[in-house]
């Protein structure tokens, strides 16, 4: 189904009845990528899942570049169009992002809120990342001092390709380049004292992408958090672990309902 909001053709699903469940995909992922978890639970709920737009699936690009804020407005203006009130939430990486900032700011918004290997916090870094760091903005301030204005834009362009993240790689649109910028440089640790949902933190214990520490400094600062850990698991736990993953949520969403 398509609906049009903030500028946008929104693709969503809806999947089963019952209490609203929202899914929240990774970044790069569509309603589709979470299929394991709406599959399992579209017997008990109403699972309503999403395709973020910008993400190369069916929903179209944002007007503009977008960072946290505006992928959060979405998300709540969708809400209210659709009249979902107090959803719990499973929430993947970047969606967490989206979840986190929600929740932080929207007391009553969810009901219970599930966080899978989620963004939004930073680490502190470590000498070797912050000389990295040093050096590639060394690298941008040589480039503006040996460059004219002619060639500055496509040197500059062309040295962040070069030290990118895959991630970014990946993404052939520059309006969504300057997007992932947006959305990468916003720090959200100081939000998650002020999320009063009940959250279960969910993480693989080998996720290299956001890593355990990120999901302990939330269990840390989140009032209301508990972690489970899930062995030989990686960024998508929820792929790599379904049936555990599936049966542990059951269990925390229907805890004291």
């Amino acid at each position: 189904m398509i609906i049009e909001i903030d500028g946008v053709k929104l693709h969503y699903e809806v999947f089963g009845s019952g209490k609203p469940l929202l899914l929240l995909h990774g970044w790069g992922g569509c309603v589709n990528s979470m299929a394991p978890i709406w599959k399992y639970f579209q017997t008990q709920y109403q699972v309503l899942a999403l395709d973020f737009p910008g993400q190369k699936n069916e929903s179209s690009n944002p007007p503009f570049p977008w960072g946290v804020p505006e992928y959060a407005n979405l998300v709540m203006h969708m809400m209210e169009q659709l009249n979902i009130k107090n959803p719990d939430v499973i929430a993947h990486s970047f969606g967490g992002r989206v979840a986190i900032l929600l929740a932080s700011q929207n007391p009553g918004l969810f009901h219970k809120m599930v966080l899978v290997d989620a963004a939004g916090v930073k680490l502190k870094q470590t000498v070797i990342q912050s000389l990295r760091k040093t050096f590639y903005q060394w690298g941008k301030h040589w480039i503006k001092i040996t460059s004219t204005s002619h060639s500055y834009e496509e040197k500059i362009k062309s040295y962040r390709e070069k030290h990118s993240s895959p991630d970014f790689k990946a993404i052939d649109s520059e309006l969504m380049k300057q997007s992932f910028c947006k959305i990468v440089s916003l720090d959200l640790t100081n939000q998650l004292k002020n999320i009063q949902n009940s959250t279960l933190l969910i993480w693989g214990e080998n996720d290299q992408d956001t890593p355990l520490a990120m999901a302990k400094m939330m269990e840390k600062n989140i009032p209301d958090a508990g972690l489970v850990v899930l062995k030989n698991a990686g960024h998508f736990s929820y792929l790599d672990a379904p049936n555990d993953f599936n049966k542990i949520v059951d269990t925390f969403l229907k805890e004291n309902n």
